[in-house]
Formats: structure tokens, sequence, C-alpha cells
């Protein structure tokens, strides 16, 4: 297929960016405070990032299932990259030093974050539609045009940040296998109750399964996205992409891998 772009789409320092997020958010957004009470989530998309908001959503707001269960996520938790009229947020590089604000990277191995990331590109009718192959979205990930950047280039600005006080990593699979653990480890990073009165009741809203079903988080009624092809919570499962990548695709994430996210000292579940 001819090279796809989107409707709007930018680009600055090698990161395309969508139409909605303007260099004047990114600009503003370097300078803009945060609060010692704000907690920033870093996340690559198709990691996790909304399962990771709805966690910390709960854990920051005495685990009220029913305002979880009443207003959508993306009301709830704001995004820096795009303009908030009520929101001062925004984060420097002095700020991840001096530990003011606390940040989760939530991090998912690389393959299965390319295929679900492929299928969300069907899914952002918005800004135009993508009706290329799998083949023909890996060519755009490997010319590092796809949305926020290559995968391995966005995790390098982060991971060197992890064995600071202030920063906590999250990993997708964990969220998959040992969601209890999960819940409690960033519980007390974040010095929030281990546990509340409902506490077995937030874990099972959290599963996967029950989060995918959750109009207030699955982006059901949101403009801008057409999921009658593929939901936004798609099937989770840890290993998918090896029924989508060929030798040759699996052979250069590897390597990218091994550079990367290996000498961090980070392991990664692929199956």
């Amino acid at each position: 297929m001819e090279e796809f772009t989107f409707s709007g789409e930018w680009m600055k320092d090698d990161i395309l960016y969508l139409k909605g997020i303007t260099p004047e958010i990114i600009t503003e957004m370097r300078s803009f405070e945060m609060t010692k009470r704000d907690v920033l989530i870093a996340s690559y998309p198709k990691t996790g990032t909304t399962w990771t908001q709805e966690l910390v959503w709960l854990l920051r707001n005495n685990g009220n299932l029913t305002q979880a269960l009443s207003i959508p996520v993306y009301e709830r938790v704001l995004y820096l990259e795009y303009k908030q009229e009520d929101s001062k947020s925004g984060l420097e590089q002095k700020q991840i030093e001096a530990g003011k604000v606390k940040i989760i990277v939530v991090i998912r191995n690389p393959k299965d974050t390319l295929v679900s990331l492929y299928h969300f590109y069907g899914n952002m009718h918005d800004s135009g539609v993508f009706e290329g192959t799998w083949d023909d979205f890996f060519e755009l990930y490997k010319a590092k045009h796809v949305i926020y950047g290559d995968y391995f280039d966005w995790y390098s600005s982060w991971l060197p940040h992890i064995e600071k006080h202030n920063v906590m990593l999250v990993k997708y699979e964990d969220m998959q296998h040992k969601l209890p653990d999960v819940y409690n480890d960033v519980a007390r990073f974040l010095d929030d109750p281990l546990s509340y009165p409902n506490k077995a009741d937030i874990i099972e809203h959290l599963t996967f399964d029950r989060m995918r079903r959750n109009d207030m988080v699955n982006y059901k009624n949101i403009s801008g996205l057409d999921l009658k092809s593929s939901p936004f919570m798609r099937k989770g499962i840890i290993g998918d992409w090896k029924n989508t990548f060929s030798d040759e695709q699996s052979r250069l994430v590897d390597k990218r891998y091994h550079e990367v996210i290996e000498a961090f000292g980070i392991s990664l579940e692929f199956e």
C-alpha cells in the first residue's frame, strides 16, 4: 500500500502526533508544575494505560466503584498531551530528578504491543482509515512512523529513571497473572491504603475480562473510534503475537529488545 498518513498528523523529534495534540500543548506541558498528590502514568500505546489508570484512580479515590462505574475513565483521568481547560499539570525533567511527583512506567512485551497497536490503527476513523495489512503496519513501525514514535526509543527515555524512589515499573503481564500483587505494590508505592472494605470487588473489577466489558473503560461510546472490527480491549492474551509475526519480524524485534530493554536488566514475558 502507499505510505499511510493520518489526517493532521505531525512529527517532532521523530515522534508522530495526531491532530488532537498540538505543538503548543507539547511545549506548555513541559513547563507546568505538578503537585505531590499527582501521579503520572507513563505508557506507550496499548501497553496497559487504561488498566493502570483505573487501578490508580480507585486507589486515589477510596475504592469508589460507584463513580468508576458511572463516569468514563477518560473524564476521571486526564491525558497531559490533550488540552484540559481545568488542568495545570505537566512535567519537566527536573521534577523527575527531584522526586516531586510519583511516576508509574507501564510496559508490555513489544510484540504483543505492536499487534495490539496494529488493530487499534483500524479503529481510529476520526484521523483516517488504515486498511493495510499487518505487514504494511510493520513497515510503518520499521520506518518509525507510528503514533508516539518507536517503542524502544520511547522506553529508552524512561527506563533510566526506574531506580529512582519516585518511579515504579508496572508490567502488563504481571497485571494479567498477579493482579492482587500489582494492586498491593502500587498501593504501597502511592502510600495509599492496602485494603479497602471492598478490595475483593475492586480486584474483580480490574480483571481484564471485566474491564473489556465495562463501557466506562472500554471506549465503546467515544467518538472518533470505530470498534466494530476490533474492540478497544481485544484479547489481552500473552503470546498472541505468534499468530501474526513472521520469523524475520520476530528476530528484528528480538534484537532491539536485547539491546534496549534487557540492557536495563528488565525481563518481559512473551508467552
